[in-house]
C-alpha cells in the first residue's frame, strides 16, 4: 500500500478507479502498521483496486475532512461512494468479504 503523496488528492483517487481503499493510522500505531501489511498481501491479488495509506499525523487536515477520529480506520469508496468505513476494533477479513462481494458484480 502506497502512502499518499502531498500532490495527491484524495477525490482524484477516488475517480481513477471503481474501489479505493483509505488507511488512515498513525506512526505510533502498531495495529495499523499489521493492518497495512494486510492490506498489502491482500491487495497483490487484486490489482483493480487502488490503495493509499494516509498518515493522520502528515495529514490531519484530510482526516477531519473525512471526519476520521481515531486510528485505525478504513474507508472503502465504491463507484465514487463512501460504503464502508470501520474504526478501532473491526475484521479485515469480514471487510475483504465485503469488497470482494463488490468486485464480483462489476
Amino acid at each position: 500500500m502506497k502512502n499518499l503523496e502531498i500532490d495527491e488528492k484524495i477525490d482524484e483517487l477516488i475517480a481513477e478507479k471503481e474501489i479505493v481503499i483509505f488507511q488512515f493510522g498513525t506512526e505510533t500505531c502498531a495495529p495499523c502498521s499489521a493492518i497495512k501489511q494486510k492490506i498489502d498481501h491482500w491487495i497483490e491479488n487484486h490489482k483493480e483496486i487502488k490503495s493509499r495509506y494516509v498518515s493522520i499525523e502528515k495529514f490531519p487536515e484530510i482526516a477531519a475532512e473525512y471526519g476520521i477520529f481515531s486510528a485505525p480506520t478504513i474507508v472503502v469508496f465504491i463507484s465514487g461512494k463512501l460504503s464502508i468505513r470501520e474504526s478501532g476494533y473491526f475484521s479485515l477479513d469480514d471487510i475483504f468479504k465485503r469488497i470482494e462481494r463488490y468486485v464480483e458484480m462489476i
